[in-house]
C-alpha cells in the first residue's frame, strides 16, 4: 500500500482513537474504502435536525434514503432498530432523526448522530451481494474472508457454504483462486460475468493490502492494527457500480512486532544426534520409572554415552548393564549435549539451571503438570527464559520426546517411556516418514496402525511447545534426505506460531500431512463482525495450512491413510487425473465411481479395449469401470491390471478385491503357501509401472476374517491398501491432486477447496 494512502487511513483511525474509541463508525469505514478506490454510497453524517435541508438531501440523491444510527454502543444497527428507510422529504427526515435519536437516548445508548445515505438499488440474488472482510488472527495474522453477503450471511455460511478464507498478503492470482474456490464463482462463470469477477478480485487485493499494512505480523510503520474490517454487503448495483453498502471495523494500538524467525536448523541437531545423553530422575529401586525405561531404551539402541543422574548417587542395574548414577549434571566428567528430564514438574527448575551451567545444547522435559495447570503456568515461562539465556533448546514439557532411527555413523535414541513389551517400533521398512505429534499417545497409536506399511525414521512428541514447535521440526526435516513425508498432529499454536508454521510448510519441498485438532474452538477475537463469527480459529488454521501447500486430514483415519499413501507412492509418477477402476463386484465399482472427487474416468482407446476383450470373461464388458465378476482368477486380474497400467490413457488405478471369490488366492493360508498369489502379482505390476495404484480389500464387516494377510502383504510390498473403495479413492485424490497442484498442472483454487 502506498505511503500516502497509509498515512491518510492512519489519520482517520487516529482520530477515532483520540475520541476514545476502538471501533470506526460506518462513515469512517466509508472514508477508508473511498481512499482505497472502492465505491461507497453518497452519504452525510448529521448531528442536528437543523442541518437537514432540501439541498443536503438533494446532494445525496434518490427518492428514498437510508438513515442509520451512529453509536459506539451499537454494532448490529438493523437488529437494534437503528436503520430506517425514508422518503427524501426534509420534514420527514428531520422527524425521523428526532425519533431515532430520542429512542436510543431513552435506552441510555450514547448517540453521535445519524448517517444518511443514498439507497443503492440492486437485485439481491445469489452473487450480487457478497461479504468481504479480514480479521487479525493472533495465531496466523491477517486472514481474508469471502462469502455470500447480506443479512443471512451467517446462516448461509453455517448451513450451506462456509466462508472461503485465505491468509494475506495475496496477489491477484491468489485472490482469483480464493474467488474460484467458492460456490458463488460458478454462477459468475455460468453468466459470463468476467468483469464482475475482476472487480471482486481488485477489491480483494485492496483489502489484503490494507490488512497487511495494519497488521501485528508485518512492520509497515503504522501505529495501529486493524483487528476486524468487514463490508457486508458489497453489491452490484442496478446502475452498474460495485458498491460497499455497510462497513464495520475495529482497531487497537500496535504492540511489539512478533519474532517470526525460525531458529537455525543446527540448533535442533543435538536432539537427534547428541554426543552424551544425561537421564535425570533415575530411580535406584524401580526400573518401571520413566527415567529407567528411557535408559533401557537407550541401551537397546547400543548407545555408550548414557549418564544417569539422581542426587542420591549409587549404581543402576538394567538390561544387563551396571551404570554409575551421578549426583548432578556437573558431576559428569564428559560432554553432555542432551538432557532428558524425568523428575516431577515441581522439581524441574533446579535441573534446568544445572543444564545451563553444564552447557547442554538441548533438553527434553518429559513430565506433565505445567501449563495444563494454571498454578504452574509461570514455571514454564521461567524455564523457557533460562534456556533462552543459556542458548539451549527445549522439547516439552508433557511429552514422550523422541524416537529416532539414527543416521550413518550415529546411534539413534528412544525416550518414549513405554516398556518394550507394550510398544516397539520397527525400523526395517525403507519408507521415510517423520511423525511430529503434539500428543505422544497419538504417535504411538498411528505408528502401530501403520506398522505393516511404514517404518518411521523419527517420531517426535513435543507436548506443550515451551520452545520447540512444529515450525522448528518441519524446517529441520524438510532438507533431510532420510525423510520423504512429514505427518503433523497439532492441537494448537501459540501466538504467531501459526504464521511461522505457514512459512515453514510453504518452504518445504516435501508433503506435509496435517491433522489440526480443536475444530469447534472459536477465535478468541470473534466479537461483533460476521467475518469473525463465521471464521473461527479452526477454520482459519485449516485454510492457512491448505494455502501453504500441506495436505489437510479432516479425520484421524485420513491422517494415517494419507501418510501411508504418500510414503508408499513417493517415487511414483503423476501425469494427470485420469483413473480406471477394476473390481470383482459391481457394488465396489459403483462405490468407487461415486467417490471420484477431482479424478475423472479414463477414456480407453481401441487398442486397450481390444486387449481387455481378449482376456476377460465373455459376460464382462470392456471399459474403464471394469467389473470382472467373481469369475475372474488371479491371472485375469493380473492381465487386466497390466493392460490398464500400460495404457497411455490411464494415470492412476483403483483395484477393488472382494476376497471371498473362489478363483483368487486371498486367504491367509493361500497368501503364505502360494508365492504367485494375487497380492504378489499386484505388487510386481505396481512397481513395474510406478503409476499411483490403490487397492481396496473389502472385509470391513469381517475384521477377524482369514484375509488379513492379503492386506498386510500388499501394504508391506509398497501398495497402499484400504478396507473400502471409498477410502482408496479419497487417498488417490489427495495424492494426485497434491502432486498436480505442486507441479502447477492444477489451478491454485484446487489447493483452497474442500
Amino acid at each position: 500500500m502506498e505511503s500516502i494512502l497509509k498515512d491518510q487511513i492512519e489519520t482517520m483511525i487516529h482520530a477515532a482513537h483520540e475520541a476514545g474509541r476502538d471501533m470506526l463508525y460506518e462513515h469512517e469505514v466509508y472514508g477508508i474504502l473511498h481512499t482505497m478506490g472502492i465505491h461507497v454510497p453518497r452519504h452525510v453524517l448529521v448531528t442536528s435536525a437543523d442541518t437537514i435541508t432540501r439541498e443536503l438531501l438533494h446532494a445525496i440523491g434518490g427518492p428514498k434514503l437510508v438513515m442509520k444510527i451512529v453509536s459506539s454502543a451499537v454494532t448490529h444497527k438493523e437488529s437494534a432498530g437503528g436503520v430506517r428507510m425514508v422518503h427524501a422529504d426534509p420534514d420527514f427526515v428531520r422527524y425521523t432523526f428526532e425519533k431515532m435519536t430520542a429512542a436510543f437516548e431513552e435506552m441510555g445508548v450514547p448517540v453521535e448522530g445519524v448517517l444518511i445515505t443514498e439507497r443503492v438499488d440492486y437485485n439481491p440474488e445469489l452473487g450480487n451481494e457478497i461479504l468481504l472482510g479480514f480479521r487479525e488472527s493472533e495465531t496466523f495474522g491477517p486472514i481474508l474472508s469471502f462469502s455470500k453477503g447480506g443479512s443471512d450471511a451467517e446462516f448461509f455460511a453455517k448451513h450451506f457454504s462456509p466462508p472461503n478464507l485465505i491468509l494475506a498478503p495475496v496477489d491477484r492470482s491468489w485472490t482469483s483462486a480464493l474467488l474460484e474456490s467458492s460456490h458463488i464463482y460458478e454462477k459468475f462463470k455460468a453468466r459470463g460475468r468476467e468483469t464482475d469477477v475482476s472487480r471482486i478480485v481488485d477489491a480483494g487485493v485492496a483489502f489484503s493490502n490494507l490488512a497487511v499494512a495494519f497488521s501485528t505480523t508485518f512492520d509497515h510503520g503504522t501505529r495501529y492494527v486493524i483487528t476486524e474490517f468487514e463490508v457486508n454487503p458489497l453489491v452490484f448495483s442496478e446502475d452498474g457500480r460495485f458498491v460497499a453498502i455497510d462497513g464495520f471495523a475495529r482497531f487497537e494500538k500496535r504492540g511489539a512486532l512478533p519474532d517470526l524467525a525460525i531458529a537455525p536448523k543446527e540448533t535442533m541437531t543435538p536432539f537427534f544426534e547428541p554426543n552424551g545423553i544425561a537421564v535425570v530422575g533415575i530411580s535406584t529401586s524401580d526400573n518401571a520409572k520413566p527415567g529407567n525405561i528411557i535408559t533401557a531404551n537407550l541401551i537397546r539402541m547400543e548407545r555408550d554415552d548414557i549418564f544417569c543422574v539422581n542426587p542420591r548417587g549409587g549404581t543402576l542395574s538394567i538390561e544387563g548393564h551396571e551404570l554409575p548414577i551421578h549426583t548432578s549434571l556437573e558431576d559428569i566428567d564428559a560432554p553432555v549435549d542432551l538432557a532428558i528430564i524425568t523428575v516431577p514438574a515441581g522439581a524441574t527448575l533446579p535441573v534446568v539451571r544445572e543444564c545451563a551451567k553444564k552447557g547442554v545444547k538441548a533438553a527434553i522435559l518429559i513430565p506433565g503438570g505445567f501449563a495444563e495447570l494454571d498454578k504452574n503456568r509461570d514455571l514454564e515461562d521461567e524455564i523457557a527464559a533460562i534456556a533462552k539465556e543459556a542458548g539451549f533448546r527445549l522439547i516439552g514439557p508433557n511429552c514422550l520426546g523422541i524416537i529416532y532411527e539414527g543416521s550413518e555413523g550415529k546411534k539413534g535414541l528412544n525416550t518414549f517411556f513405554i516398556p518394550e513389551d507394550k510398544f516397539s517400533v520397527s525400523m526395517e521398512q525403507e519408507n521415510k516418514v517423520a511423525i511430529l505429534s503434539q500428543s505422544g499417545a497419538l504417535g504411538i497409536i498411528e505408528i502401530d496402525n501403520l506398522k505393516n506399511a511404514i517404518s518411521p525414521k523419527v517420531i517426535v512428541s513435543y507436548g506443550n511447545q515451551i520452545d520447540v514447535d512444529p515450525c522448528d521440526l518441519v524446517t529441520h526435516f524438510q532438507d533431510d534426505d532420510r525423510v520423504n513425508v512429514i505427518g503433523c498432529y497439532i492441537e494448537g499454536f501459540k501466538p504467531h506460531a501459526g504464521r511461522k508454521f505457514f512459512n515453514a510448510v510453504q518452504a518445504s519441498n516435501k508433503p506435509v500431512i496435517v491433522y489440526k485438532a480443536g475444530r469447534t474452538e472459536e477465535g478468541r477475537k470473534a466479537t461483533e463482525s460476521h467475518t469473525a463469527s463465521i471464521a473461527g480459529e479452526y477454520a482459519v488454521a485449516r485454510a492457512a495450512i491448505k494455502q501453504a501447500g500441506a495436505i489437510v486430514a479432516d479425520t484421524m483415519v485420513d491422517h494415517g491413510d494419507f501418510i501411508k499413501t504418500f510414503a508408499l507412492m513417493n517415487d511414483f509418477t503423476v501425469s494427470g487425473n485420469r483413473v480406471a477402476i477394476i473390481a470383482n463386484a459391481g457394488y465396489e465399482k459403483t462405490y468407487a465411481a461415486d467417490n471420484l472427487g477431482k479424478l475423472v474416468i479414463a477414456d480407453f482407446d481401441e487398442a486397450t479395449l481390444d486387449a481387455l476383450r481378449a482376456i476377460i470373461p465373455p459376460m464382462v464388458e470392456a471399459n474403464p469401470l471394469l467389473d470382472l465378476t467373481p469369475m475372474a482368477d488371479d491371472a485375469i486380474f493380473e492381465k487386466s491390471i497390466e493392460i490398464m497400467l500400460k495404457s497411455p490413457d490411464v494415470d492412476a488405478l483403483m483395484v477393488s478385491i472382494v476376497p471371498q471369490s473362489a478363483l483368487i488366492h486371498t486367504t491367509d493360508e493361500e497368501i503364505r503357501t502360494n508365492p504367485d498369489n494375487i497380492a504378489a502379482r499386484i505388487i510386481r505390476l505396481v512397481h513395474k509401472y510406478k503409476k499411483p495404484v490403490a487397492v481396496s480389500v473389502n472385509v470391513v464387516s469381517r475384521a477377524d476374517a482369514v484375509y488379513n494377510e492379503l492386506g498386510r502383504t500388499l501394504d508391506a510390498g509398497g501398495v497402499p491398501t484400504y478396507l473400502t473403495a471409498n477410502r482408496a479413492m479419497v487417498c488417490l485424490n489427495a495424492f494426485i491432486n497434491h502432486r498436480l497442484t505442486r507441479n502447477h498442472a492444477q489451478p491454485l483454487s484446487d489447493r483452497l477447496k474442500g
